[in-house]
């Protein structure tokens, strides 16, 4: 299955080359084309509600911090990415019809960085950010995209997808997970669905699911663990330890956001607690 398009959100900071080094490495394995997007925050956003109040010089000197920020972080957003380029022996190109090598194009636009970043993923077939250390800097585009995104935590391999362990409730945002991560579950030498539930497993749903994965060449294991009292994220976590898997595919925000926020969520946990790579869709 062909995958055309990786996006790759870069900051700036440090998180940038493991999240260039896991796409990169994708993107040889599929002949991808990869776009490396940075999003300079515009100055004027800087001034408060009540920048009428300011006096010029603060004001000023306000835009012009925001305006050194987002030069100082550009440039290193754009180091690594051509060390990365460079280490992955990968050509600096735009997108081409026809195109079977993978390139990778670093581009620069102005806005807010969540909302430029969700409409860019909305035309991508999978966008790899950092795990970060507030679910905020992922979620608007999980929520506003809904295409696949691939979390990256700072213990994660460069190479993923060799054993897959796939979250499966039945819903239809593990759907839309599986079928985003059709590309790496094709490559898989090993696919293991996990249903974590304490009822019975739904034998119907379950052969369905398989008969659809089988018709891409893909063939699962089953398997069903207890929740006991325990959080659904972390028992997904814990299944995915024990079976060595080193990438997660899930469905995100089964439940609404506002719910997740109050009472916590799956999604929520595993964002803030995987140590592996992690495939979800909205």
């Amino acid at each position: 299955m062909r995958l055309g398009k990786i996006l790759i959100p870069l900051t700036g900071s440090d998180s940038d080359l493991r999240c260039l080094h896991v796409g990169l490495d994708i993107a040889k394995r599929y002949g991808a084309y990869v776009e490396c997007l940075f999003v300079n925050r515009n100055p004027t956003d800087a001034l408060p509600v009540a920048g009428e109040a300011l006096t010029g010089q603060i004001a000023t000197e306000l835009v012009n911090a925001v305006a050194e920020a987002n030069k100082r972080q550009s440039a290193n957003a754009k180091h690594a990415f051509l060390e990365a380029i460079k280490a992955a022996g990968i050509v600096e190109g735009s997108a081409r019809a026809g195109g079977t090598q993978p390139e990778a194009h670093f581009i620069e636009t102005m806005g807010d960085p969540g909302e430029r970043t969700a409409v860019a993923a909305r035309l991508a077939d999978m966008t790899v950010f950092p795990i970060a250390d507030f679910a905020y800097e992922i979620e608007p585009t999980l929520m506003e995209a809904q295409r696949p995104c691939l979390l990256i935590p700072e213990t994660s391999s460069q190479q993923i997808g060799k054993k897959v362990m796939v979250a499966w409730d039945g819903g239809p945002e593990a759907a839309r997970a599986l079928s985003g991560a059709l590309h790496l579950l094709e490559e898989a030498a090993e696919v293991t669905v996990v249903t974590a539930q304490n009822r019975e497993m739904d034998a119907f749903a379950m052969e369905a699911m398989q008969t659809y994965l089988a018709s891409h060449g893909i063939t699962v294991r089953a398997k069903q663990v207890p929740l006991g009292g325990a959080p659904v994220g972390q028992v997904i976590l814990a299944a995915a330890a024990d079976l060595g898997a080193d990438l997660l595919v899930m469905g995100a925000y089964g439940h609404s956001r506002i719910r997740e926020l109050i009472l916590g969520g799956a999604t929520r946990y595993v964002i803030y607690n995987a140590k592996l790579a992690v495939m979800m869709v909205h």
